[in-house]
This record gives structure tokens, C-alpha cells and sequence, in this order.
């Protein structure tokens, strides 16, 4: 019986040494367990979402995981499709409902798989959810210490948290492929919608992508086999009754990315992979207005910074853009005609609010991250002048105030001679003096340079700077163009024109949200004034006038729109490198910009193209279908205000002349009568009227201001007259007018 005794000793020492080592494993691997409290403090990244005014939906915003943009939206388990949850817990882990964190039954075939070589199977929902969070870094080793640490904290996971949590927690972890994460990113990645809106057969094909879902993608035909087949069992083992079954098969299942054909029994019968990328989110996505996206994005990494927008994600970011005029303005792009190898940047804005309604920031290239809209800083050429002689007009000069066109010369060493001799863009003038109104009708560039010299040019480009202008000498230059502006910040300086006096700052985003719903930010109007409200009137006035004054002869006319009384200018700069038209309404300040990214002259048919012809009618196509059915009415004149009607040469009234709009006191007067004739002396002389009969001078309201002592200007020639030509007399100007340049 020795040997019995001895048997029975070596058998409970192997038993000993046997416990001792697993006793040693054990602890080797569970010494370093993460603790579960940290599950609560988990930051789960998430696509952050953007929706326009009405609350539609945008675009979308991925977070970044270990250096790559994945589409994860942090879900409940009751925004999520029942039908969709059973299929996944049927199909990954049935009993779950019915274990404590570990299934025993799969246990052991695990244990049973470990001793074949393969470290497979064993997993439950639990066990997932701590793979795929607090041991993500063992997530790819198949080692026996990853599932050991997995049951041991899968038991501590059930007693601290409900199923539903668990449940909850592992339909936002898990892997989907791709860049999908989750099953809202899934949702959204292989059928295009929520996870509240799955059916039946899409939580099947989710359900069996799990275990590998870059491989099965690619695999339809062996995915419907095994949805055959979890259906069938589920009809089976009571989870649905075979006629939900038999619905769920026959539906038409086309995951994004495939072409696909069944019978109608649901058989499989063609299915071809037509775009391996279909279900890639990209690290932004907009559904529309790709640059208006874009400056989104920059604004939420400037107020929030990039690790709150891509290391945490799930904002709710509601912006500004207004739909309807969005595809208004892109429809107008589209259909433009622009010169060679141009470039177009269009934005309309709320001039009250500076709200961005609307924005297209380039349309030759896809992908295109360049935001001309908001990014190409360019000369405005004559889109100035209306801030020049608003200048003015803030000054005490009126619309009829007589400005100079002729020859005007300043000292400038930069020029040959030491002089600067700057020119309207025809090259010739009327060499008499005309109206203020008329100047800008025309768009001369003497008036403007003049007009600049007498305000001062320090005043002026102090006002520009105000205005949103890149100012970088204070030179009579900046009267024609020389200084720099980008699209939006153009109309947002213009919205001041019809809003009261104020310069407007641009806004994309009226508020965002957290994924909890709290509010991180709201948006308040930044309104800083750079005009008096009498003078921003009169402003538009002059705008108003640069449209209408000259009918069919006059540079804006493209402009003009049916039902609707728009103002505007155009601009261009030296050798057409820019085209401008900046335009204002009721509701809506918008600008349009046509150049060269490269910045060389533009060429239209081999000709130079001018801003009158191209930029005009795209701005009319875009505000008349973006404000389609809203009042277009004008705006009211102010209190302190008064009109009359006035010759545009002269600026004296006349009742075939223009309508103007003037201050109180300042609307201009008839010339006084001529001096009586003395009395000649010999037979017929006559005698003086007698004291009472003479017409005296009107003291009502003043004459027209003449021009104040102009620079030196050289003489146009022998005899030189203010008189303009024969024909150029008339109230209703005949001169044809001419876009100009710098």
C-alpha cells in the first residue's frame, strides 16, 4: 500500500504546485488590473454634428483616435432600433441576460479552444466593452492574460453596473470597420441613418460584421449566409416568430458601397462592390457649403481648440447658413460666365446681425480648402469709393456737392518726375465740375482722388480701417483701391450702409452644444458704428443712385431686380486682376468676387472684362431666388432727411433731375437771379425797378457747394471752360460711362 501512499502524495503535490502556479498567474496578471472607476471618467470620442438655421442637418465633424478621424455619435440604448439590439445580442451574446459577465458555456469552449493552440472564443458583451476601453492596449494580443483580466473584471463590471448600462456602453465602443465606431457611426457608415431607424435585417448585417468587419465587408454572399442562418435560430430559440424572419430576409439589403439584386424570395443574386470607400467618413463631411463648413471648423478650433473638437467630439454646433439661399448662391455660381481660369467667391450676410447666410468660397476645384471667400485679401478697385465719399458726406459735403473732373497732379517721388498724375480709366474727363452723386454714377476716379485730398486721406483711411479695409499707407491711393479686403468682410462694411451706421461682424455659428446638451457657446451680434445713421442713408442713397440714375447707360444695371430696390457698386482693379460688385437690400448684404488664385490679369474672348458686365448678373441671380417671396421694399427715410430732385451735372433742382436724398437745410436752391442791368446812360436808358420789385436771392435752402480749393491741376488747353461739351448739359447725362481701375 506504500506505493498507494506515495501515489497520493505526488498527486496532491502536483495538485499544490498546480494551484500555486495558477495562484502565481493569476496574480502576475491581475496585480495591474486598471480599476473600473475609471469607466466612469472615460472619454469616449464622438463625431461632432453641424446643422444649418433650420436645424437640418450639415455636415459632420470626425473626432481623432490614436492619430486617425474616426465617426463615433455617442448613443442611449433607447435611440437605438429593438430590432437592431436583439439581433446584436443574439448574434454576439446570447445569454447575456442570463450570465454574470462570463458564460460558462462559452467558457469552457474557449478553455477547450485554448488547448487545440486557438485562443478564440470565450467573449461576451462584457468582456468586450473592457477589451475595447480599459485594456485596449492588450485589444490585438490573443494572450491567455488578456482573458484572464478580462473574466476577472468582467465579474467586477456586472456588480457595479446594470445590463442596460453594460449594453449601452458596448453599442458605443465597438469596432465597425473602416472608420466607424459604434453603432451610430455604423448606422450612418453602411445604410445612411440613425440607429433608431434600423431594421431587423440592417442589425443582422451589422451583427455579423462585428467579429471581423473589414474582411466580411468585402464578403456579402458569407454575410447572408450567416444572417440565414441567426435567423433561423432566433425563430428557434423564440426570439421572433418566422413570418418577421421571412420579412427581415426579404428585404432588400444594399449596404453602402454595394450594388445589389434579389429575387423575391431574398435570395442573393448579383451583388458587386462598386465603391470600397462608400462607407469611409471623412474628417469633415458637408452635405452642402463645403467652405462654409470649413470656417466652421476653424472657428471651433479657435474658441474650443483642437483637442476639445477632435479628442472629445460630439458638439452640436448650429450655424448660420440658411439652406434655400445656400443653394441660391451656388446655383448662381455654377451658372455664371466668368472670364478664363477664374475663380469666383460669393457671400451674402444678415446686414443687422452679420449673420453668414450663405457663402461659396471657389468652384473650379472639388476639395478645396481654400476659402476665397474668406481668405483672399484683395485691392476692391472703385468698390471703395461709396466709404470715400461717406466720408465726406459725414463731413458736411452733400450729394450735390460739385467735385472736379480734370487733371489733377500731387508730389509722389515712387513716380516718374516726382509726380503723381492719376487718370479715370477711359483716359479722358469732362474738365468741369459735376456732382458728387454723378462722380460715383460714373465711377471717374479724379472726383474720388479730389474728394480724398479734401477730407483728408488720413480721415479716409481711418474710416477704411474702421470699415474692415487693410490700410497700409494713408496715400490718396486708397480713394480708388489701394488698400485690401476680403469678400465677407466687404459685406459686412456695405451692411452699413442699410442698417444704420453699423459695421457688422461676420458670425457662422449661433451656439454649440455639448453632447450632454449643455450650452459652451452663444453668439451675440458685434455691431461697431462707422457712420452716422443719417449719413450710412444717404450712403445708400448713393448706392441706390449707381443702379438706377442711369438707366440702361449705367454700370450696375445687371443688378437690378423686379420687385426689389437693390444699391450697389462694382470694382475693378489694374488690368482686371479683380472683379467686384458689393450690393445691399432689404435683408441682405452680399458681395461677389471673380479673380485668378495666381493673381494674373483676367481675359474674357481675349479682351480685358470689366466688373459692370460680368459680376452684376451673378449677384442678381443669387439675391433675386434667395430672397424669392420677401419684401423688397425701400428702406425709410430717416427723420432729419428730405428729397429733392436735382441735375446731376449742376446740382442745382430740376424737375427732370434726380431724386437725392439731403439733410434738413442742406437740399440745394435755385441759382439767385442775374444782377439788374445799370442804367445806361444816354436816350434809351432804363430805369432801375423800383426797391420791392427785384426777385431776391432764395434764402430757403442753399445752392449747390462748390468744390473747395483744388490741388494743382494743369490746364486743358488754351481757353480751357468749366462749360462741359455740347450734350452734356442735359439732366439725364449722355457721357457713357465706363468702369475704371486704380
Amino acid at each position: 500500500m506504500r506505493w498507494l501512499r506515495l501515489f497520493a502524495l505526488f498527486l496532491l503535490a502536483l495538485f499544490l504546485g498546480a494551484g500555486l502556479a495558477l495562484g502565481y498567474v493569476a496574480y502576475a496578471f491581475t496585480r495591474d488590473l486598471p480599476d473600473l472607476v475609471q469607466l466612469d471618467r472615460l472619454r469616449l470620442t464622438a463625431t461632432s454634428t453641424l446643422y444649418a438655421r433650420d436645424g437640418s442637418f450639415l455636415a459632420q465633424i470626425a473626432s481623432v483616435e490614436e492619430g486617425r478621424a474616426i465617426h463615433r455619435g455617442l448613443v442611449r440604448l433607447s435611440q437605438v432600433s429593438p430590432a437592431a439590439v436583439a439581433a446584436i445580442v443574439f448574434s454576439e451574446d446570447r445569454r447575456y441576460f442570463q450570465h454574470y459577465g462570463v458564460d460558462f458555456l462559452r467558457l469552457f469552449g474557449a478553455l477547450y479552444a485554448v488547448l487545440k493552440g486557438d485562443l478564440q472564443g470565450g467573449s461576451t458583451i462584457s468582456t468586450q466593452v473592457l477589451k475595447n476601453t480599459l485594456l485596449k492596449d492588450l485589444a490585438q494580443e490573443r494572450t491567455l492574460e488578456r482573458k484572464i483580466k478580462e473574466w476577472i473584471l468582467a465579474l467586477e463590471l456586472e456588480r457595479r453596473y446594470t445590463k442596460e448600462e453594460i449594453l449601452e456602453m458596448y453599442l458605443n465602443v465597438i469596432p465597425w470597420g473602416g472608420n466607424a465606431v459604434g453603432i451610430a457611426g455604423a448606422a450612418e457608415a453602411y445604410f445612411g441613418k440613425d440607429p433608431g431607424g434600423l431594421s431587423l435585417a440592417e442589425g443582422l448585417y451589422l451583427a455579423s460584421l462585428i467579429p471581423a468587419p473589414n474582411a466580411r465587408y468585402g464578403d456579402l454572399k458569407g454575410v447572408r449566409e450567416r444572417m440565414r442562418r441567426l435567423l433561423d435560430e432566433m425563430v428557434a430559440e423564440g426570439w421572433v416568430r418566422r413570418e418577421v424572419a421571412e420579412a427581415a430576409w426579404r428585404e432588400p439589403l444594399e449596404p453602402s458601397g454595394w450594388r445589389t439584386r434579389y429575387d423575391e424570395e431574398g435570395n442573393l443574386l448579383e451583388a458587386r462592390l462598386v465603391d470600397p470607400e462608400a462607407r469611409l467618413v471623412r474628417s469633415i463631411s458637408p452635405k452642402m457649403a463645403s467652405h462654409f463648413v470649413l470656417e466652421v471648423r476653424r472657428f471651433l478650433e479657435a474658441r474650443f481648440g483642437k483637442e476639445k473638437v477632435y479628442g472629445e467630439g460630439g458638439l452640436k454646433v448650429y450655424t448660420t447658413l440658411d439652406p434655400a439661399m445656400q443653394r441660391a448662391a451656388e446655383a448662381a455660381a455654377q451658372r455664371a460666365r466668368l472670364p478664363e481660369g477664374a475663380e469666383l467667391a460669393l457671400v451674402g450676410l444678415d446686414p443687422e446681425t452679420g449673420e453668414v447666410l450663405a457663402l461659396v468660397g471657389g468652384i473650379r476645384r472639388e476639395n478645396d480648402q481654400y476659402n476665397r471667400a474668406t481668405r483672399a485679401l484683395r485691392n476692391p478697385g472703385s468698390a471703395v469709393k461709396p466709404f470715400v465719399y461717406a466720408t465726406a458726406l459725414e463731413a458736411g459735403w452733400t450729394q450735390a456737392t460739385l467735385v472736379p473732373d480734370r487733371p489733377l497732379e500731387f508730389p509722389d517721388p515712387s513716380q516718374p518726375g516726382g509726380v503723381w498724375r492719376p487718370k479715370n480709366f477711359s483716359g479722358t474727363f469732362l474738365n468741369r465740375s459735376i456732382t458728387l452723386r454723378y462722380a460715383l454714377d460714373l465711377s471717374l476716379n479724379l472726383p474720388a482722388i479730389y474728394t480724398a485730398h479734401q477730407v483728408g486721406a488720413e480721415k479716409v483711411a481711418e474710416k477704411l480701417a474702421q470699415a474692415g479695409f487693410a490700410v497700409r499707407y494713408p496715400t490718396l491711393a486708397i480713394a480708388i483701391g489701394g488698400a485690401s479686403i476680403t469678400p465677407i468682410d466687404l459685406a459686412a462694411a456695405y451692411a452699413a450702409f442699410v442698417n444704420g451706421g453699423y459695421r457688422v461682424a461676420p458670425i457662422f455659428v449661433a451656439r454649440v452644444e455639448d453632447a450632454r446638451g449643455e450650452v459652451l457657446y452663444r453668439a451675440t451680434p458685434e455691431r461697431r458704428l462707422l457712420f452716422d445713421p443719417l449719413v450710412a442713408y444717404q450712403g445708400w442713397d448713393l448706392l441706390k443712385g449707381y443702379v438706377y440714375d442711369l438707366g440702361e447707360k449705367g454700370l450696375a444695371k445687371g443688378a437690378r431686380i423686379p420687385g426689389r430696390v437693390v444699391g450697389g457698386k462694382t470694382g475693378t482693379t489694374n488690368e482686371a486682376r479683380d472683379l467686384w460688385f458689393a450690393g445691399v437690400t432689404w435683408g441682405l448684404s452680399a458681395v461677389v468676387w471673380v479673380g485668378r488664385d495666381d493673381n494674373r490679369p483676367l481675359r474674357m474672348g481675349g479682351r480685358e472684362p470689366s466688373s459692370s458686365v460680368v459680376n452684376p448678373p451673378i449677384w442678381r441671380d443669387f439675391v433675386a431666388e434667395a430672397l424669392r417671396g420677401r419684401p423688397g421694399q425701400d428702406f425709410p427715410l430717416p427723420p432729419g432727411l428730405v428729397r429733392a430732385r436735382v441735375d446731376l451735372f449742376s446740382g442745382y433742382p430740376s424737375a427732370g433731375g434726380v431724386e437725392m436724398v439731403f439733410p434738413e437745410g442742406k437740399a440745394p436752391a435755385l441759382p439767385p437771379p442775374p444782377e439788374p442791368t445799370p442804367p445806361a446812360e444816354g436816350p434809351g436808358a432804363q430805369e432801375t425797378p423800383p426797391a420791392g420789385l427785384q426777385s431776391p436771392a432764395p434764402e430757403e435752402s442753399p445752392a449747390p457747394q462748390a468744390p473747395p480749393p483744388e490741388p494743382t491741376s494743369p490746364a486743358a488747353g488754351p481757353g480751357a471752360q468749366e462749360t462741359p461739351p455740347a450734350g452734356l448739359q442735359s439732366p439725364a447725362p449722355q457721357a457713357p460711362p465706363s468702369e475704371e481701375a486704380p
